[in-house]
């Protein structure tokens, strides 16, 4: 059986440290990337969405990633993310409300392009976090 070995990383916490996987799914700048066991050497930008991997022994663990980098070089996978949840860990009521606050603040006319892109890209995480969770409500 074909195996390469992941970590996952965030400032706040580790989520896996070269685990045996089959496989990793990852939003990069280029839209959803599979990393297979062989797969070319690559370094590419994380951008906000989905992640998934098989691990070896286990269940599909699924989640929400937030911008970062991916590293893949020979059988080592690297994952370092800005934020990231698991699919159980969101509470998508919670995910709700920011949509709706999002919404909300890119109605105002007066948003300079900073606060703008600001929003937009809090709209798109809140839309994510619904679609993956799996969490509370409130």
């Amino acid at each position: 059986m074909e195996k390469f070995y992941l970590s996952i990383y965030s400032p706040e916490r580790k989520l896996v440290e070269r685990e045996e996987v089959l496989s990793l799914l990852v939003t990069t700048v280029e839209g959803e990337t599979e990393i297979l066991p062989g797969h070319v050497g690559m370094v590419s930008q994380i951008e906000t969405g989905r992640f998934e991997y098989q691990p070896v022994v286990g269940k599909r663990v699924t989640g929400v990633i937030s911008t970062g980098f991916l590293n893949v070089e020979g059988e080592v996978v690297k994952v370092l993310a800005e934020t990231l949840e698991l699919s159980a860990e969101i509470n998508v009521g919670r995910a709700k409300a920011a949509q709706l606050k999002a919404e909300e603040m890119l109605k105002n006319a007066s948003l300079g392009l900073h606060e703008f892109n600001k929003y937009q890209l809090k709209l798109q995480r809140a839309l994510i976090r619904q679609s993956i969770g799996s969490g509370p409500l409130d």
